[in-house]
């Protein structure tokens, strides 16, 4: 569920602000919504040691180093490492520009920049060009041309002359200032020298204040929000005031505190049009993983929508058995997830540890029901593990029933959320137009099914079908529509058009699940190729299986989080009319580091 939150005002003496935001900060329940835009010579300073801080821990990460923590002043080594990065970004750039002298001066060979221009005042004009050796120019009486240097694309070469050259159109190269080319080369070699040792500075100060800095962060976040809250208090000659929210099981403890301070606090129900209010999940700790779901997509319920965490959870779960539909895989991953959930004890790690050990189970389970273990054929398995007959029996017959469970389950998932929003419903009318779309939807899965696994036709659309259309319709018509909003009158025959779609959608179960399966199949063809051409191949027939299914597996992860994540905050979403529009609750806290 949600928890309901209420509005409350803080009141204190302006010259408490300090203390009392610190009083906040230690109560840890208090959501601030600053009441002027907050800012001052402290914020602006915490902002950009906390920019500087993201580009140090950025920089160590992309490092891979093994960490050696020890004890170090992490404000210091962010220093450090700033002053080594910036330094190591100085050297780069000056490094590519010598690597682009060197690289100017290499075809044209060695020579002095200043003898140039002495042969000049004496009377002998040379200018260094380069072209395609097709395109030499045409040059005038006097003046010969002497090759340099020559590659099949281009030719570099000197114009000698006894006349100027300033008035002839050519080719000429653009050359550095200074035109020693082993002058060049050793600041190259230098160069290099110094960006190695940057570099070695770096991954130093990474080894061994990485962790350090990663929990200076969090109290540097704490600070931030701190100046936050306090410059964002609207404040008087004599009173100031702080507005936030706070969970209604923990208003009790918010007014003893104030009370014990001296201060003033008021509080009220959420105003309807209050758009600000954030969104604190109250989840079952057996269902806690379903919050992994939501913090790795990024997605929340706004305040007044509904919690779909465990619905969500369970179908997902479901649609990755059936995207992924291996038993082998199913069970590796099963075997990986036990073992590391039984050595790991961080709550939030075990958290997705159980997320993935439960849609390995699903993985395993499918692909064990429909007899698909690493795509070995089915009259090749043994008898317990060759599934059940509905799913895996050959033929064209086993991927209806597939395709019929797809449609099913879009059905089913769908009419969920419009029976959820009916019940939620607080006008009968709507509850009754709810109820209509579910009735129509179910009526569009006997459509898919008619066309679709049985092949028929519209008209041998049974009577079930029909009535459920009918009387679907009809809820909808007298219901489910605002026919004061033309927007919405217009739209209406689109919603139609998009309900039957919303349950062909869900064919990508099926879809998705057979390329798994044919992907897995041909690189067992192949391996199996190999090895009857040869035994002495089968080390690289091996390897052309191990590569092939790791490939499958990483295509069926990509299938869950596109297709599996998409039927739930896409398709089942519209349904529940949820816009994931919400904002996390982040009270104003003080973590305990010890």
């Amino acid at each position: 569920m949600i928890e309901p939150m209420k509005k409350v005002t803080i009141a204190c003496l302006a010259d408490e602000r300090q203390r009392t935001v610190a009083a906040m900060q230690r109560l840890g329940s208090l959501h601030v919504l600053p009441c002027v835009p907050p800012a001052s010579d402290e914020l602006d300073a915490l902002l950009r040691q906390q920019e500087q801080l993201n580009r140090v821990l950025a920089a160590c990460k992309s490092l891979k180093v093994e960490l050696d923590p020890t004890d170090t002043d992490p404000e210091r080594a962010v220093q450090d490492a700033s002053r080594v990065i910036a330094e190591g970004k100085r050297i780069d750039e000056d490094l590519a520009l010598a690597r682009k002298a060197y690289a100017q001066l290499e075809p044209c060979g060695s020579f002095n920049k200043e003898e140039l221009d002495a042969m000049r005042q004496q009377g002998l004009h040379i200018a260094l060009c380069a072209a395609a050796p097709t395109r030499l120019p045409e040059l005038p009486d006097g003046a010969v041309i002497h090759m340099v240097s020559k590659t099949p694309a281009m030719a570099y070469f000197a114009v000698i002359s006894l006349t100027p050259l300033d008035d002839l159109n050519l080719p000429r190269v653009t050359l550095p200032d200074n035109t020693d080319r082993l002058a060049w080369e050793q600041k190259i070699h230098e160069l290099v020298q110094d960006q190695q040792a940057q570099d070695q500075q770096l991954r130093n100060i990474a080894a061994h204040a990485t962790i350090a800095i990663e929990a200076f962060s969090n109290v540097l976040q704490e600070r931030i929000a701190f100046a936050k809250a306090r410059d964002g208090m609207d404040s008087g000659d004599t009173l100031a005031f702080i507005n936030g929210y706070v969970p209604e099981k923990r208003l009790d403890e918010l007014r003893t505190s104030v009370r014990q301070q001296g201060w003033a606090i008021r509080y009220e129900d959420i105003p309807e049009d209050d758009n600000d209010v954030p969104t604190l999940l109250n989840i079952p700790p057996r269902f806690s993983m379903a919050k992994v779901i939501f913090d790795f997509v990024g997605i929340l319920p706004g305040y007044r929508e509904t919690d779909v965490s465990i619905a969500m959870l369970v179908f997902l779960s479901l649609f990755c058995g059936m995207l992924v539909g291996d038993a082998g895989y199913g069970l590796f991953f099963t075997i990986i997830m036990l073992v590391l959930r039984a050595k790991n004890t961080d709550a939030k790690k075990r958290d997705t540890l159980n997320l993935l050990l439960i849609m390995s189970l699903c993985i395993l389970g499918f692909g064990w029901l429909s007899g698909n273990w690493f795509a070995i054929p089915n009259d090749k398995l043994p008898r317990i593990l060759s599934g059940i007959a509905w799913l895996s029996e050959g033929g064209e017959a086993a991927s209806n029933h597939v395709k019929l469970l797809c449609f099913f389950l879009g059905a089913f998932h769908m009419s969920l959320a419009r029976a959820w929003r009916a019940y939620l419903s607080t006008k009968i009318r709507d509850a009754f137009g709810h109820i209509g779309w579910g009735l129509f939807l179910w009526a569009n899965f006997l459509v898919t099914k008619l066309l679709i696994v049985d092949g028929g036709s519209v008209s041998e659309l049974g009577v079930t079908a029909k009535a459920l259309y009918v009387v679907g319709f009809l809820l909808i018509l007298c219901c489910g529509v605002n026919w004061r909003d033309m927007g919405a009158v217009i739209y209406m025959p689109f919603s139609f058009i998009n309900s039957f779609v919303d349950v062909l959608s869900y064919i990508r179960l099926f879809a998705v699940g057979m390329s798994s399966f044919y992907i897995a199949d041909s690189f067992n063809n192949m391996t199996a190729s190999l090895y009857r051409l040869s035994p002495w191949l089968i080390p690289a027939a091996l390897l052309v299986l191990a590569g092939g299914h790791l490939l499958n597996i990483a295509l069926a992860g990509m299938g869950v989080l596109v297709h599996g994540i998409r039927l739930n905050t896409l398709e089942f979403s519209g349904h529940m009319d949820l816009t994931w529009s919400g904002k996390p609750y982040r009270p104003l806290s003080k973590q305990d580091l010890s």
